[in-house]
């Protein structure tokens, strides 16, 4: 029988964090490319990861009857504009089950960079533990506790980030044009800077914004530049906010002290990503991830059913989605 969800995604993954999809309607697992027009046909919703190609708007449109298209995870750039001028087409996601997750990533990365662990790791594997040891002196290294850290977007992840950057003792400043909870910004402590202010004065930079057109670019050049000498960037939010290239120049005249980078304006990044080419001495200062800040079995078990679960309200309930991004 024909198909009432197309899944992009494989169905390994919802067994390897033991979550069951809705029994009640039938699923067709495929790429793109792979599903026989019959499901194309039939299909009612689409079910997908935040992360990968880009969806074609001519592909989509050879599903006549969908009314959902239901990410497994908060982003949604793929998608772009291909089911913009079908109204009756609801967009959703899954906008807070890693933020745990996410947040855990910035405070671990600050502390890689600021005690040179990744450093360390390559020195002694290197055979150059002699060397790598007495570089890391006292004043090589610092404390999260001591030093004063940005957070760029105060929603639920950069509001869960500052949380734990607080609770290890780091004094922690903000921008954001509208927090949504000001209220918790101020029992934490947070002050409120606006974002060039904000680069001037801290340490250590970590940023939680969507990729929108106003935030493309964000940090470039002379953002950069008018951080402090040594200080770190930590991008865990979208690859197109920081320019890579200016990143990388910053890095490699010793401007900036790190970056840990774990989004990419291409993914998986081109082998002449200036990132990637940076030496292999200014490349020991950066703390380079695949998209997995927010990936973890227990992120992963919430993200997938909670997306499952909303797929079941709107085809088998009835009901309209939670977490619209775009009404349908």
């Amino acid at each position: 029988m024909s198909a009432d969800v197309i899944c992009l995604r494989p169905e390994a993954d919802f067994r390897e964090v033991e979550v069951a999809p809705p029994g009640a309607l039938r699923i067709r697992y495929a790429e793109p490319g792979q599903v026989p027009e019959a499901d194309l046909a039939s299909a009612r919703a689409l079910v997908l990861a935040s992360v990968g190609p880009r969806i074609e708007r001519s592909w989509l449109d050879r599903i006549p009857n969908l009314q959902l298209v239901q990410f497994t995870g908060a982003g949604v750039d793929r998608l772009g504009t291909a089911c913009a001028h079908r109204p009756e087409v609801a967009v959703a996601n899954v906008p807070a089950a890693n933020v745990r997750e996410v947040a855990e990533y910035v405070l671990l990365a600050a502390g890689v960079l600021l005690r040179g662990l990744a450093r360390a790791d390559r020195g002694v594997r290197a055979g150059r533990y002699a060397e790598v040891r007495a570089s890391l002196t006292p004043a090589a290294v610092r404390s999260i506790h001591s030093r004063t850290v940005g957070v760029v977007g105060l929603g639920q992840v950069g509001l869960a980030v500052a949380r734990l950057l607080r609770a290890a003792g780091a004094a922690v400043c903000y921008c954001d044009p509208a927090p949504p909870d000001l209220a918790a910004a101020d029992e934490l402590g947070l002050v409120r800077l606006g974002l060039d202010d904000l680069l001037a004065r801290c340490d250590v930079v970590t940023l939680h914004v969507p990729l929108l057109p106003g935030t493309r670019g964000l940090i470039g050049e002379d953002r950069l530049r008018a951080m402090p000498r040594g200080a770190l960037l930590i991008n865990a939010s979208r690859g197109g906010v920081v320019d890579e290239g200016a990143l990388a120049r910053a890095l490699a005249d010793g401007h900036l002290g790190g970056a840990a980078v774990d989004v990419y304006e291409q993914e998986p990044p081109p082998a002449g990503s200036p990132l990637l080419s940076l030496p292999p001495g200014v490349a020991e200062r950066v703390l380079f991830t695949p998209h997995i800040a927010g990936v973890a079995y227990e992120a992963a078990r919430a993200l997938y059913s909670q997306a499952w679960d909303n797929v079941t309200r709107v085809l088998v309930r009835g009901l309209p989605p939670l977490h619209r991004v775009r009404p349908g």
